[in-house]
């Protein structure tokens, strides 16, 4: 399988996404794509939620934790892969700055 695709749109490496999906590890690409740590994303995969992944996932720690006791360990993998596709190694989008009313 070629994984050539997922790791650009990730922005990382195949080698990357190799080892998590073959072994469950986090890399350091990986982590700063998605602004964790290559431990963090093990140990998600393995089953612990850390408050940087909650927080790349948008989610409290303790939602984070039952979505991850419900989805097991290749729902665990897809979410990584997800997210890293999401943000594809950029910074996350803000919102616009609200409109400043005109004085008068």
């Amino acid at each position: 399988m070629n994984f050539a695709g997922i790791a650009a749109q990730a922005g990382t490496n195949v080698a990357s996404i190799e080892q998590l999906i073959r072994h469950g590890s986090g890399s350091p690409g990986l982590a700063a794509t998605i602004g964790t740590t290559p431990a963090s994303i093990t140990s998600f995969i393995n089953g612990q939620v850390s408050a940087d992944i909650a927080a790349a996932m948008g989610a409290t720690p303790g939602a984070a934790q039952e979505l991850r006791n419900m989805i097991g360990r290749e729902g665990a993998i897809g979410i990584v892969i997800g997210l890293a596709c999401g943000i594809g190694g950029k910074p996350p989008a803000r919102p616009a700055p609200a409109p400043v009313a005109p004085a008068g």
